[in-house]
């Protein structure tokens, strides 16, 4: 079904034009003619951190105002969901991480509050992730942190799609099977 597909691409990295800022873009082009969606950078906007005060347990909203209320704005519309971080002390970098932590409202809503909105929906989600470093275990941080976001957003489906050994900005670039990688993943979940 043309243009069936809803999309929100979250760019977490604060080096524009490294290497999981050029795989988020390269997505974007990849999901462009599949459906209608919003590229953030998120890193260029201002999300403070959880604050842990738990008034969202009270009715499921945060009592801050900053830009993630864009963010809290797309979610609940869209049916495929992309994160692209790099790997900074072997989890996700700080303003992806940032995100994850204000989705507590998603948590109250789905578990104190037994209303959540991102039940109405069931979501996809492709995370790339890009480490300077080539330890085997450097994504295991990052993995247990977006399945947490997988429950919380009810992605059903999702793809990890880990590239080590980038350190440079623009590495991503050099070796075409990495872009191969990615559209294999979206391939793989029957994105449309």
């Amino acid at each position: 079904m043309a243009n069936s597909l809803k999309y929100l691409i979250l760019s977490t990295s604060p080096r524009i034009g490294g290497n999981s800022d050029t795989a988020a873009r390269y997505v974007e082009t990849l999901l462009k003619a599949k459906g209608d969606g919003v590229f953030l950078n998120t890193s260029r906007k201002k999300i403070n951190p959880c604050l842990g005060c738990n008034l969202c347990s009270r009715d499921g909203r945060c009592v801050q105002k900053d830009d993630m209320a864009e963010i809290y704005e797309l979610l609940p519309q869209i049916n495929y969901l992309v994160i692209a971080s790099p790997i900074y002390a072997m989890g996700l970098c700080a303003q992806a991480k940032a995100i994850v932590d204000r989705l507590q409202p998603y948590w109250a809503q789905k578990y104190l509050l037994k209303q959540s909105e991102m039940q109405q929906k069931r979501r996809k989600g492709l995370y790339l992730l890009t480490a300077g470093t080539n330890f085997n275990t450097v994504f295991t941080g990052a993995e247990i942190t977006l399945k947490y976001l997988n429950n919380i957003l009810e992605v059903e489906e999702f793809r990890i799609v880990g590239f080590k050994n980038l350190e440079e900005k623009g590495e991503i670039k050099k070796d075409p099977n990495n872009f191969n990688r990615i559209l294999e993943a979206i391939n793989q979940m029957g994105v449309s």
